[in-house]
Protein backbone atom coordinates (compact mmCIF):
# COMPACT_ATOMS: atom_id res chain seq x y z
CA UNK A 1 0.00 0.00 0.00
CA UNK A 2 2.80 2.36 0.92
CA UNK A 3 4.54 1.57 -2.33
CA UNK A 4 1.35 2.41 -4.22
CA UNK A 5 1.04 5.74 -2.44
CA UNK A 6 4.66 6.51 -3.17
CA UNK A 7 4.09 5.72 -6.84
CA UNK A 8 1.14 8.10 -7.17
CA UNK A 9 2.97 10.75 -5.13
CA UNK A 10 5.91 10.62 -7.52
CA UNK A 11 3.58 10.87 -10.50
CA UNK A 12 1.89 13.90 -8.90
CA UNK A 13 5.16 15.62 -8.18
CA UNK A 14 6.35 14.99 -11.72
CA UNK A 15 3.12 16.49 -13.11
CA UNK A 16 3.55 19.63 -10.98
CA UNK A 17 7.16 19.93 -12.10
CA UNK A 18 6.16 19.71 -15.76
CA UNK A 19 3.44 22.34 -15.30
CA UNK A 20 5.88 24.69 -13.56
CA UNK A 21 8.40 24.18 -16.35
CA UNK A 22 5.69 25.01 -18.93
CA UNK A 23 4.93 28.25 -17.10
CA UNK A 24 8.62 29.09 -16.98
CA UNK A 25 9.01 28.36 -20.71
CA UNK A 26 5.99 30.48 -21.69
CA UNK A 27 7.31 33.95 -22.60
CA UNK A 28 5.70 36.90 -20.85
CA UNK A 29 4.19 39.30 -23.37
CA UNK A 30 5.84 42.68 -23.02
CA UNK A 31 5.86 46.17 -24.50
CA UNK A 32 8.64 48.72 -24.20
CA UNK A 33 6.50 51.86 -24.12
CA UNK A 34 3.98 53.77 -22.05
CA UNK A 35 0.49 53.89 -23.60
CA UNK A 36 -1.80 56.89 -23.25
CA UNK A 37 -4.18 59.39 -24.79
CA UNK A 38 -4.94 63.08 -24.37
CA UNK A 39 -7.95 64.06 -22.24
CA UNK A 40 -9.65 65.61 -25.29
CA UNK A 41 -13.37 65.13 -24.51
CA UNK A 42 -16.18 64.00 -26.81
CA UNK A 43 -18.06 67.16 -25.80
CA UNK A 44 -17.24 70.19 -23.68
CA UNK A 45 -19.33 69.06 -20.73
CA UNK A 46 -18.33 67.90 -17.26
CA UNK A 47 -19.75 64.47 -18.03
CA UNK A 48 -17.61 63.97 -21.14
CA UNK A 49 -14.51 65.42 -19.49
CA UNK A 50 -14.96 62.84 -16.74
CA UNK A 51 -15.46 60.12 -19.37
CA UNK A 52 -12.17 61.08 -21.03
CA UNK A 53 -10.26 60.96 -17.74
CA UNK A 54 -11.94 57.70 -16.75
CA UNK A 55 -10.44 56.04 -19.82
CA UNK A 56 -7.04 57.50 -18.95
CA UNK A 57 -7.18 56.42 -15.34
CA UNK A 58 -8.52 52.93 -16.09
CA UNK A 59 -6.82 52.01 -19.37
CA UNK A 60 -3.60 54.01 -19.73
CA UNK A 61 -0.31 54.16 -17.87
CA UNK A 62 0.45 57.70 -19.02
CA UNK A 63 -1.59 60.81 -19.87
CA UNK A 64 -0.66 63.23 -22.64
CA UNK A 65 -1.24 66.81 -21.49
CA UNK A 66 -1.07 68.74 -24.75
CA UNK A 67 -0.86 72.58 -24.83
CA UNK A 68 -1.46 74.12 -28.23
CA UNK A 69 -3.37 77.33 -27.57
CA UNK A 70 -0.79 80.12 -27.53
CA UNK A 71 1.82 81.41 -25.12
CA UNK A 72 1.28 83.84 -22.19
CA UNK A 73 4.44 85.72 -23.20
CA UNK A 74 4.33 88.64 -20.79
CA UNK A 75 3.37 86.58 -17.76
CA UNK A 76 5.99 83.95 -18.53
CA UNK A 77 8.80 86.40 -19.33
CA UNK A 78 8.39 88.31 -16.06
CA UNK A 79 7.46 85.21 -14.01
CA UNK A 80 4.12 86.75 -13.12
CA UNK A 81 1.02 84.72 -12.18
CA UNK A 82 -0.36 82.82 -15.16
CA UNK A 83 -3.79 83.72 -16.63
CA UNK A 84 -6.65 82.53 -14.45
CA UNK A 85 -8.12 80.31 -17.20
CA UNK A 86 -4.78 78.54 -17.64
CA UNK A 87 -4.45 78.03 -13.89
CA UNK A 88 -7.96 76.58 -13.75
CA UNK A 89 -7.19 74.31 -16.70
CA UNK A 90 -4.08 73.10 -14.90
CA UNK A 91 -6.04 72.45 -11.71
CA UNK A 92 -8.58 70.38 -13.65
CA UNK A 93 -5.87 68.31 -15.32
CA UNK A 94 -4.12 67.58 -12.03
CA UNK A 95 -7.22 66.80 -9.97
CA UNK A 96 -8.82 64.52 -12.58
CA UNK A 97 -5.67 62.54 -13.32
CA UNK A 98 -5.29 59.57 -10.97
CA UNK A 99 -2.47 59.76 -8.42
CA UNK A 100 0.68 58.09 -9.65
CA UNK A 101 -0.25 58.28 -13.33
CA UNK A 102 2.78 59.13 -15.49
CA UNK A 103 2.59 62.41 -17.41
CA UNK A 104 3.77 63.29 -20.90
CA UNK A 105 3.93 67.04 -21.51
CA UNK A 106 3.49 68.20 -25.09
CA UNK A 107 3.83 71.92 -25.90
CA UNK A 108 3.60 73.58 -29.28
CA UNK A 109 6.11 76.32 -30.04
CA UNK A 110 4.21 76.94 -33.30
CA UNK A 111 0.78 78.12 -34.39
CA UNK A 112 -1.66 75.58 -35.83
CA UNK A 113 -0.24 76.19 -39.31
CA UNK A 114 3.08 74.84 -37.93
CA UNK A 115 5.18 77.49 -39.69
CA UNK A 116 4.72 80.61 -37.57
CA UNK A 117 4.91 81.88 -34.01
CA UNK A 118 1.97 81.02 -31.79
CA UNK A 119 -0.18 83.98 -30.84
CA UNK A 120 -0.68 85.20 -27.30
CA UNK A 121 -2.53 82.78 -25.02
CA UNK A 122 -6.16 83.26 -26.01
CA UNK A 123 -7.60 83.75 -22.52
CA UNK A 124 -4.90 86.05 -21.20
CA UNK A 125 -5.99 89.54 -20.03
CA UNK A 126 -3.07 91.22 -21.84
CA UNK A 127 -3.81 94.46 -23.69
CA UNK A 128 -3.59 94.76 -27.48
CA UNK A 129 -0.43 96.85 -27.18
CA UNK A 130 1.28 94.11 -25.16
CA UNK A 131 0.15 91.43 -27.61
CA UNK A 132 1.34 93.51 -30.57
CA UNK A 133 4.70 94.07 -28.92
CA UNK A 134 5.29 90.32 -28.65
CA UNK A 135 3.99 89.67 -32.18
CA UNK A 136 6.60 91.90 -33.79
CA UNK A 137 9.61 90.23 -32.17
CA UNK A 138 11.64 87.79 -34.31
CA UNK A 139 11.15 84.10 -33.55
CA UNK A 140 14.66 83.73 -32.14
CA UNK A 141 14.63 86.94 -30.11
CA UNK A 142 16.10 86.34 -26.63
CA UNK A 143 12.90 87.60 -25.00
CA UNK A 144 10.79 85.12 -26.95
CA UNK A 145 13.18 82.34 -26.00
CA UNK A 146 13.09 83.32 -22.32
CA UNK A 147 9.29 83.57 -22.29
CA UNK A 148 8.94 80.14 -23.87
CA UNK A 149 11.49 78.49 -21.58
CA UNK A 150 9.76 80.01 -18.56
CA UNK A 151 6.35 78.85 -19.81
CA UNK A 152 7.51 75.28 -20.41
CA UNK A 153 9.26 75.35 -17.03
CA UNK A 154 6.04 76.39 -15.32
CA UNK A 155 4.20 73.52 -17.00
CA UNK A 156 6.92 71.08 -15.97
CA UNK A 157 6.87 72.23 -12.36
CA UNK A 158 3.09 71.89 -12.28
CA UNK A 159 2.82 68.46 -13.93
CA UNK A 160 6.11 66.71 -13.14
CA UNK A 161 6.23 64.88 -16.49
CA UNK A 162 8.54 62.00 -17.38
CA UNK A 163 8.94 63.15 -21.02
CA UNK A 164 8.56 66.57 -22.69
CA UNK A 165 7.84 67.33 -26.35
CA UNK A 166 8.76 71.03 -26.45
CA UNK A 167 8.38 71.47 -30.21
CA UNK A 168 5.24 69.82 -31.57
CA UNK A 169 5.33 69.02 -35.31
CA UNK A 170 8.42 71.04 -36.20
CA UNK A 171 9.24 69.87 -39.75
CA UNK A 172 6.37 71.18 -41.93
CA UNK A 173 6.98 71.04 -45.68
CA UNK A 174 5.60 74.57 -46.05
CA UNK A 175 8.41 76.32 -44.16
CA UNK A 176 10.30 78.94 -46.15
CA UNK A 177 14.08 78.82 -45.75
CA UNK A 178 14.44 82.05 -43.78
CA UNK A 179 11.60 81.28 -41.39
CA UNK A 180 12.87 77.78 -40.75
CA UNK A 181 16.35 79.05 -39.90
CA UNK A 182 14.88 81.42 -37.30
CA UNK A 183 12.87 78.57 -35.80
CA UNK A 184 15.89 76.28 -35.85
CA UNK A 185 17.89 78.88 -33.93
CA UNK A 186 15.01 79.32 -31.48
CA UNK A 187 14.93 75.58 -30.79
CA UNK A 188 18.70 75.45 -30.29
CA UNK A 189 18.48 78.08 -27.56
CA UNK A 190 15.41 76.60 -25.89
CA UNK A 191 16.85 73.08 -25.88
CA UNK A 192 20.11 74.09 -24.19
CA UNK A 193 18.33 76.11 -21.53
CA UNK A 194 15.77 73.42 -20.72
CA UNK A 195 18.40 70.68 -20.60
CA UNK A 196 20.52 72.81 -18.29
CA UNK A 197 17.59 73.49 -16.00
CA UNK A 198 16.25 69.91 -15.99
CA UNK A 199 19.23 67.66 -16.80
CA UNK A 200 17.47 64.44 -15.81
CA UNK A 201 14.48 64.91 -18.13
CA UNK A 202 14.28 63.85 -21.79
CA UNK A 203 13.31 66.72 -24.12
CA UNK A 204 12.37 66.10 -27.70
CA UNK A 205 10.61 67.58 -30.72
CA UNK A 206 8.16 65.73 -32.94
CA UNK A 207 8.21 65.29 -36.70
CA UNK A 208 5.18 64.90 -38.94
CA UNK A 209 5.58 61.70 -40.92
CA UNK A 210 5.09 62.16 -44.66
CA UNK A 211 6.70 61.12 -47.93
CA UNK A 212 8.17 64.47 -48.99
CA UNK A 213 11.87 65.20 -49.21
CA UNK A 214 11.26 68.63 -47.69
CA UNK A 215 9.64 67.33 -44.50
CA UNK A 216 12.30 64.67 -44.08
CA UNK A 217 15.16 67.11 -44.68
CA UNK A 218 13.69 69.62 -42.23
CA UNK A 219 13.53 66.90 -39.58
CA UNK A 220 17.14 65.98 -40.26
CA UNK A 221 18.27 69.54 -39.56
CA UNK A 222 16.77 69.45 -36.04
CA UNK A 223 18.37 66.27 -34.70
CA UNK A 224 20.81 68.17 -32.47
CA UNK A 225 17.92 69.55 -30.43
CA UNK A 226 16.06 66.36 -29.56
CA UNK A 227 16.73 63.43 -27.21
CA UNK A 228 14.20 61.16 -28.93
CA UNK A 229 12.91 60.72 -32.47
CA UNK A 230 9.38 61.95 -31.88
CA UNK A 231 6.75 61.11 -34.49
CA UNK A 232 3.32 62.59 -35.21
CA UNK A 233 1.25 60.69 -37.75
CA UNK A 234 -2.27 60.84 -39.14
CA UNK A 235 -1.53 59.04 -42.42
CA UNK A 236 -5.11 58.73 -43.66
CA UNK A 237 -4.91 62.39 -44.70
CA UNK A 238 -1.73 62.42 -46.79
CA UNK A 239 -0.30 58.93 -47.41
CA UNK A 240 0.11 58.32 -51.14
CA UNK A 241 -1.75 55.00 -50.98
CA UNK A 242 -4.93 56.87 -49.93
CA UNK A 243 -4.85 59.15 -52.97
CA UNK A 244 -8.01 57.56 -54.36
CA UNK A 245 -9.71 57.60 -50.98
CA UNK A 246 -8.82 54.07 -49.81
CA UNK A 247 -7.14 54.32 -46.39
CA UNK A 248 -6.42 50.60 -45.87
CA UNK A 249 -3.12 50.67 -43.92
CA UNK A 250 -2.01 47.44 -45.57
CA UNK A 251 -1.46 49.52 -48.72
CA UNK A 252 1.02 51.93 -47.08
CA UNK A 253 4.35 52.40 -48.84
CA UNK A 254 7.17 50.15 -47.65
CA UNK A 255 9.13 51.58 -44.71
CA UNK A 256 6.64 54.40 -44.24
CA UNK A 257 7.60 54.90 -40.57
CA UNK A 258 11.06 53.36 -40.71
CA UNK A 259 12.51 56.22 -42.73
CA UNK A 260 11.89 58.75 -39.95
CA UNK A 261 12.67 56.30 -37.14
CA UNK A 262 16.08 55.71 -38.74
CA UNK A 263 17.03 59.39 -38.71
CA UNK A 264 19.27 58.79 -35.69
CA UNK A 265 19.95 55.20 -34.70
CA UNK A 266 21.12 56.13 -31.19
CA UNK A 267 18.01 58.11 -30.26
CA UNK A 268 14.96 56.27 -28.84
CA UNK A 269 11.62 56.37 -30.64
CA UNK A 270 8.59 58.16 -29.16
CA UNK A 271 5.24 58.12 -30.95
CA UNK A 272 4.07 61.49 -29.63
CA UNK A 273 0.63 61.39 -31.24
CA UNK A 274 -1.34 59.46 -33.80
CA UNK A 275 -4.86 58.33 -34.66
CA UNK A 276 -6.85 56.78 -37.47
CA UNK A 277 -10.34 57.30 -38.85
CA UNK A 278 -12.96 54.61 -38.26
CA UNK A 279 -15.53 56.38 -40.46
CA UNK A 280 -15.43 58.24 -43.76
CA UNK A 281 -13.74 61.64 -43.72
CA UNK A 282 -15.27 64.23 -46.04
CA UNK A 283 -14.12 67.86 -45.81
CA UNK A 284 -14.70 69.70 -49.14
CA UNK A 285 -12.65 72.75 -48.14
CA UNK A 286 -9.57 70.48 -47.89
CA UNK A 287 -10.59 68.39 -50.92
CA UNK A 288 -10.73 65.37 -48.61
CA UNK A 289 -12.91 62.36 -49.36
CA UNK A 290 -11.38 59.41 -47.52
CA UNK A 291 -12.89 56.03 -46.75
CA UNK A 292 -12.55 54.79 -43.19
CA UNK A 293 -13.82 51.86 -41.18
CA UNK A 294 -13.31 50.24 -37.80
CA UNK A 295 -11.37 47.30 -39.25
CA UNK A 296 -8.77 49.52 -40.88
CA UNK A 297 -8.49 51.54 -37.69
CA UNK A 298 -7.71 48.37 -35.72
CA UNK A 299 -5.21 47.24 -38.36
CA UNK A 300 -3.44 50.60 -38.16
CA UNK A 301 -3.30 50.57 -34.36
CA UNK A 302 -1.90 47.03 -34.31
CA UNK A 303 0.63 47.87 -37.02
CA UNK A 304 2.00 50.91 -35.21
CA UNK A 305 2.05 49.23 -31.78
CA UNK A 306 4.02 46.31 -33.21
CA UNK A 307 6.38 48.73 -34.93
CA UNK A 308 6.92 50.60 -31.66
CA UNK A 309 7.64 47.37 -29.82
CA UNK A 310 10.11 46.23 -32.46
CA UNK A 311 11.96 49.54 -32.07
CA UNK A 312 11.80 49.51 -28.25
CA UNK A 313 9.93 52.82 -28.31
CA UNK A 314 9.49 54.83 -25.12
CA UNK A 315 6.02 56.22 -25.71
CA UNK A 316 2.80 55.72 -27.69
CA UNK A 317 0.01 58.32 -27.64
CA UNK A 318 -3.36 57.97 -29.38
CA UNK A 319 -5.06 61.33 -29.78
CA UNK A 320 -8.51 60.73 -28.26
CA UNK A 321 -10.42 57.84 -26.73
CA UNK A 322 -13.88 58.77 -28.05
CA UNK A 323 -15.25 60.46 -31.19
CA UNK A 324 -16.09 64.09 -30.60
CA UNK A 325 -18.99 64.75 -32.99
CA UNK A 326 -20.87 66.43 -30.16
CA UNK A 327 -17.94 68.68 -29.36
CA UNK A 328 -17.66 69.87 -32.95
CA UNK A 329 -21.42 70.45 -33.07
CA UNK A 330 -21.10 72.63 -29.98
CA UNK A 331 -18.23 74.60 -31.54
CA UNK A 332 -20.36 75.16 -34.65
CA UNK A 333 -23.22 76.48 -32.53
CA UNK A 334 -20.80 78.97 -30.95
CA UNK A 335 -19.25 79.95 -34.31
CA UNK A 336 -15.89 78.65 -33.08
CA UNK A 337 -15.57 75.70 -35.44
CA UNK A 338 -12.81 75.35 -38.02
CA UNK A 339 -12.72 72.59 -40.65
CA UNK A 340 -9.33 71.66 -39.22
CA UNK A 341 -11.10 70.24 -36.16
CA UNK A 342 -12.91 67.73 -38.36
CA UNK A 343 -9.73 65.88 -39.28
CA UNK A 344 -9.67 63.85 -36.06
CA UNK A 345 -13.38 63.73 -35.20
CA UNK A 346 -13.82 60.00 -35.90
CA UNK A 347 -10.52 58.64 -34.61
CA UNK A 348 -11.78 57.56 -31.20
CA UNK A 349 -11.37 54.04 -29.85
CA UNK A 350 -15.09 54.43 -29.08
CA UNK A 351 -17.65 56.02 -31.39
CA UNK A 352 -19.68 59.11 -30.51
CA UNK A 353 -22.30 56.95 -28.72
CA UNK A 354 -19.63 55.32 -26.58
CA UNK A 355 -19.68 51.99 -28.44
CA UNK A 356 -16.33 50.24 -28.23
CA UNK A 357 -14.63 49.68 -31.59
CA UNK A 358 -12.35 46.77 -32.51
CA UNK A 359 -9.33 49.00 -31.82
CA UNK A 360 -10.57 49.49 -28.25
CA UNK A 361 -10.18 45.76 -27.61
CA UNK A 362 -6.71 45.79 -29.14
CA UNK A 363 -5.80 48.68 -26.85
CA UNK A 364 -6.85 46.74 -23.76
CA UNK A 365 -4.89 43.68 -24.89
CA UNK A 366 -1.72 45.72 -25.35
CA UNK A 367 -2.23 47.45 -22.02
CA UNK A 368 -2.19 44.03 -20.36
CA UNK A 369 1.35 43.40 -21.62
CA UNK A 370 4.11 44.01 -19.09
CA UNK A 371 5.96 47.25 -19.76
CA UNK A 372 9.73 46.82 -19.74
CA UNK A 373 12.32 49.57 -19.48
Amino acid sequence: MKNGISFFLCIGLAFVAVQCRKKEDTPVETRSFYMGVTPWPADFTLEEVDTAYRFINDHCDIVSHHFDDGIPYEEAFYNRPMPAVLVQDMTTRKTKTAAGKKVFLSVSALALNRISRPDYYANAPATDSIKNYWRQLPFNDSKVVTAYVNYVSWLIDQLQPVYINYGVESNAVTWNAAGFQLYKNFLSQVYIQLKTKYPALPFFISFMVDETNEGFNNAGQLLNYTDFIGLSAYPYVTVSSSGGGNTNPQLFPVNYFEKFANLAATKPLAFAETGYIAEDLVIPSYSLNKQGNAGWQKDYLEMVLKFCNSRKAKLFIWFCSKDYDAGNARLKSLNLYQDLFGLWEDTGLKDEAGKEREAYKSWLQWMQKTRTE
